[in-house]
This record gives C-alpha cells, structure tokens and sequence, in this order.
C-alpha cells in the first residue's frame, strides 16, 4: 500500500514528537528542574507573579497590658514578565517524500535527523537565553574586517548598548565569540539593530562574513533577528543575567524595583581567583532568602568546575563527583547549610558563577512546547506557491525569579 501525505505527517507527530518531548526538556539542569508555572497567572500577554514587598507592621511588645496595639499589614506587589515566542522550524520538499513512499522508515529517518537536530539546537539557544541578560545580545564587533565582513569578541564592558548587563568578555577562555552564531542566520548590528545583515560564513570563529555590506564600528552589538529582521532586544527570555544582575535602587526586574525586600541577588564582580570563602559568602547570603527545603545549584563553566575541584583538592577536602540533583552529576559544595551540587554547563558565562535557588525560579509557559499543525495535513504544513512542507514547533514562555535574593552571582572569576 501507498504512502500518503497524511502518513508521512503522522510520522512527524508520533514518531519525531515523542522524542523531543521527552528528551528536550532534559538537555539542560535548568529546563529539567525549573518547575513550570509556579506561583504564576497568565493574562494579556504577560505572566503575573503576586510577592510580598514589605514585613507585617503591626508587631509590638507592649509596656503594659493595657496600652494601646499597633495595628499594620503586610505589602503586596506584583511581578510580571512578557510572553516571549520561541521557534524552530524545517522544511522537506514533496519531491523527498514521493521519492519514499515504497520505504517509510526513510521518510521517518529524514524527520527524525531534522526534527533532532532542530531539537538540539532549540535547546540550545533555550540554555543560552536563561544564562543571558534579555538583551539579545551574543557578540559585540572587534573592528570592522571589510565591508562585509567583522572581527568580533565577547560582549564586554564597551558594548555600544545599554540592554547589555554585567558583560566582561574574555575572562577564562570557556566561550568562542561566534558560539552561538551561524551561517544563514539573520543578525542586527549596533544598538537597535542599526544595520542587519544575513550571515554568509564564520572564518576561524571570530570573523563573521555577511552576504552583502553591512554597516558596523568596533563595540557595536551583534544579536540575532527574526525572518522579519525584527527583534533584536526585545524578543529573548529574561534570564539569569537579568535576574541576577548588579543593578540596585530604583532599577527594575520584572517591574518591581530592586529596593524591595528580596529583590537585590547576592553580587560580586571582583576580578580575581575563583576561592571557596567567595562561594561561601554568597551562598550563606542567599540562604537568609530561602524557604525552608528549597534546593540549590551552582552553575559554571569548565574553566571554574576545574578550579573548584582544585581547590578541594588542595584544601584536602574529598572531591565528590555523585548524583547531587535527580540524576545530574556534579561536585560536592558544603557550607554547613546543606548539600548542594556545583554542576559545569558550557553556556554559563564566562567567569561566572551561579548560585542558584531552583525553587525560586519558574518556567513561565501558556502552553506546553508544541508542533504548530494544519488541519489538514498534521504537523505538516504545505508552502504556499512552493512544493515544500514545512513543520514548526513553538513555544510562548518566558522565565521569572521569585525572588532574587535567594540566589547569589560571582563574576570575573579566574582559575
């Protein structure tokens, strides 16, 4: 018997789905752990979190049992973040599908390799963007090679943007300026994407050459746009980075000022070696924050999670490398206030480290990561005017801190 279009599209839902569903969500600690819409309410395009802003007033230890009480209430405030559009999408000609419709299993080999590898990549960009600041920004010019071309380096202090938060570059080497860039991606150039230009090819991993000229000077930002050449800056998930920044006072996070009671992380951007006694400080920190049982973490790059487990050495300590977190493996941190796993990610940047409550974060979602489906075709949808499929998966979310100063951030931190 023959295979239809419609079996080729069933392929897609129930052979490609259930793997990314399953697997996705465990490509990154943070995207397994998170739990997903904790404390939040969806509405209007935004994700709303109710918090306590202020201590009950009406305590008092009166001098005498018949003087007056002091009658007060606790203040209550709202946190909210913006519905952000996350997307990944492939496309297969009918040529590919008619060409095997005598074997399904290559019809469903080819979805599988697109949709694991959009899966990854997806993910990818996801761990990326809940390290990241918000801002979009990925890669800031060095100086311009040629009319279509552009040295670039790690996002530092001189970044021509203010969206940019706590960037300072190169410190251990853990990062390649053009990680997360690549060819046929469309890209913004200076603040408010001045200038965009689709990316033809990257030379040596820190030239990145364009299809046509694209205007730039040295500390313009370099971010990633839609199809549209849209974006750039206010599209992104409002990460670690942003949560856990250096801002203080009036500076807002999730629209509630940095003064309010638990909205300050525990920060410290000192430029120095990587010690257990500035872990220890940070972490002690946040913990005056946490409720009782909330689970911690410590996130770091390769470069860090070496020194750490240095200076465990070097201190006699016993280097535990054990399943500290539902099956994720990482070094042992104690600081007599529990057990907690010191865990490398590649995406952390570079000189960072993250201390961090998962308890205090959720995974904002209006709905589960999805394939988009046509209703008469599956999860494939045909291109109109072109004979091609093409299959989208979605997903409307964002990630919000409930409260920033259970978590504490290192930065500029050597080995």
């Amino acid at each position: 018997m023959a295979i239809v279009l419609s079996d080729v599209s069933n392929a897609l839902q129930k052979v490609i789905m259930p793997f990314i569903q399953d697997n996705f969500p465990k490509q990154t600690i943070l995207l397994d752990k998170v739990k997903r819409n904790k404390g939040v309410t969806f509405m209007n395009d935004n994700f709303y979190a109710p918090l306590r802003t202020g201590r009950h007033g009406g305590i008092a230890a009166l001098a005498d049992d018949d003087n007056k009480l002091v009658t007060g209430k606790s203040s209550i405030g709202q946190a909210s973040v913006p519905v952000r559009i996350l997307t990944g999408t492939f496309d297969i000609s009918k040529l590919a599908i008619d060409a095997t419709k005598t074997a399904k299993g290559a019809v469903e080999s080819q979805l599988t390799f697109q949709a694991s590898s959009l899966a990854s990549d997806f993910a990818r960009s996801i761990n990326r963007q809940y390290y990241s600041d918000g801002s979009g920004i990925v890669a800031q010019v060095a100086s311009s090679a040629a009319a279509t071309a552009v040295n670039i380096k790690l996002p530092d202090t001189s970044v021509d943007d203010g969206h940019a938060l706590d960037r300072y570059g190169t410190v251990n080497g853990d990062l390649s300026p053009s990680k997360y860039l690549a060819a046929n991606m469309f890209v913004g150039v200076g603040t408010a994407a001045a200038a965009k230009g689709t990316i033809s090819s990257i030379s040596s991993g820190t030239v990145v050459n364009f299809t046509g000229s694209v205007a730039s000077v040295a500390n313009d930002s370099i971010g990633i746009v839609d199809g549209s050449l849209e974006g750039f800056g206010t599209s992104e998930i409002y990460g670690l980075g942003q949560a856990l920044s250096s801002s203080t006072g009036t500076s807002l996070y999730a629209g509630v000022a940095r003064s309010t009671t638990g909205w300050t992380p525990q920060f410290g951007s000192t430029s120095e070696a990587l010690t257990l006694s500035s872990m220890e400080d940070k972490y002690l920190a946040a913990k005056e924050y946490a409720q009782m049982g909330d689970q911690y973490a410590i996130f770091v790059n390769k470069s860090l999670y070496k020194k750490y487990a240095d200076i465990l050495t070097a201190m006699r300590r016993t280097v535990n490398e054990s399943d500290l977190l539902g099956g994720w493996t990482g070094l042992e941190f104690a600081a007599g206030a529990g057990r907690v796993g010191v865990f490398l990610d590649y995406d952390v940047p570079d000189g960072d480290v993250l201390i961090v409550n998962l308890d205090s974060l959720t995974v904002c979602q209006v709905s589960d990561l999805d394939w988009m489906e046509s209703p008469n075709s599956g999860a494939l949808v045909r291109t109109t005017d072109y004979i091609t499929y093409q299959a989208t998966m979605v997903w409307f979310t964002n990630l919000l801190c409930l409260c920033p100063a259970a978590n504490g951030r290192l930065t500029q931190k050597t080995d």
